[in-house]
């Protein structure tokens, strides 16, 4: 997908994923030809923050992290009160630099994956403390995309610290179950099902990380609820068991575009809607569906399960919906007669219903 293609009327936020972090502290700009326009570079980041030109009233942030940039350079800048202080400031300078109202910071995850097990959760409140004393006097927002599930955060977070400093909290209520798994799952189920049998596959589940990050202190005005514009797939032991935790060989084959086994975007399984071999079944107890085609098992969101997920969000007067992320919706309308059919499942859902 090119910048151009985004239509800037459908979101209030557009975060531009991602760049990275420098050892002292500085933003990095991973592909400075993709991101740029020195040396007869692409300009995607002039381009991503001219849409506003076109919405005026949208805001555009910049991603700092993300899964490749795993957790040992955050851990070390978080721990060094000089290093917070440097990292806020090139936050600052970068956003007014490039023309972004703000940054998310994509630290994945405190304490864990390279992290420090034993301190990374303070010093994250210190981290953000930092940026956001720096941010307010500059008008910039602080918003930082966090692991949902009551497991990971535990490890990870100080709810009520960060919470104090973030104006929104982008809560990532998917990857709940994967090709990493030996049985089949949903990628983000609303709700635990009767297949939930254990302790840990009941909290794998939106309304349980939502009810746990409110339990420990996250304003519900600041809780972004993610929706997953891709699925997690699997390959079937046996093609007559597709139920829910039915056995598995491994992940699903990879998608001729993401490629990337277990893993599939939303242009990529829509395609499948026309195949008639492909069935499609709704999970009443999880609000969500599963597809079957052959041997592959496929959980996905579609506008049916992203209504019931809107309205879970105007129930708990949560801050809004997040969508990981728009290039992974139909895009091109190739599906049907309309471009991001989610992406406007989601618009319409929180503006017009």
């Amino acid at each position: 997908m090119d910048v151009e293609d985004i239509d800037p009327h459908l979101c209030t936020h557009l975060v531009y994923t991602f760049f990275g972090l420098h050892q002292n502290g500085s933003i990095a700009v991973l592909d400075p030809w993709l991101d740029l326009e020195d040396n007869w570079g692409r300009a995607n980041v002039r381009k991503f923050n001219e849409l506003k030109k076109a919405n005026p009233t949208m805001k555009t942030l910049a991603a700092v992290g993300g899964y490749n940039e795993g957790s040992e350079t955050f851990s070390k800048v978080a721990s060094d009160t000089d290093l917070r202080q440097r990292f806020a400031i090139s936050a600052r300078d970068f956003c007014v630099r490039h023309g972004f109202d703000g940054i998310d910071i994509g630290w994945e995850y405190p304490g864990q994956r390279g992290g420090d097990p034993a301190a990374d959760k303070s010093n994250f409140v210190l981290l953000l403390a930092h940026v956001k004393q720096i941010f307010a006097a500059a008008g910039l927002m602080l918003t930082a995309a966090l692991a949902a599930s009551q497991n990971q955060a535990e490890i990870s977070y100080d709810i009520p610290g960060l919470s104090q400093h973030l104006d929104f909290i982008n809560l990532m209520t998917y990857n709940y179950n994967g090709g990493w798994d030996v049985v089949t799952g949903h990628n983000a189920p609303l709700f635990a099902g009767p297949a939930d049998v254990t302790d840990f596959q009941q909290i794998l589940n939106v309304h349980h990380s939502v009810m746990y990050w409110i339990r420990q202190g996250a304003p519900e005005n600041k809780i972004n609820l993610g929706i997953a514009f891709y699925g997690r797939t699997f390959t079937l032991s046996k093609v007559d068991k597709f139920g829910l935790r039915a056995a598995v060989k491994g992940p699903g084959i990879h998608g001729a575009y993401t490629q990337e086994e277990g893993f599939l975007a939303y242009y990529e399984i829509c395609p499948y809607f026309s195949n008639e071999k492909w069935i499609r079944y709704w999970n009443k107890n999880q609000k969500i569906p599963f597809g079957v085609i052959g041997d592959q098992w496929i959980g996905y969101d579609d506008i049916e399960s992203i209504g019931h997920k809107c309205n879970f969000t105007k129930q708990h007067n949560l801050a809004g919906l997040m969508a990981w992320s728009i290039e992974k919706d139909d895009f091109r309308g190739n599906c049907g007669s309309t471009k991001f059919p989610l992406l406007r499942a989601l618009f319409d859902c929180i503006f017009t219903s």
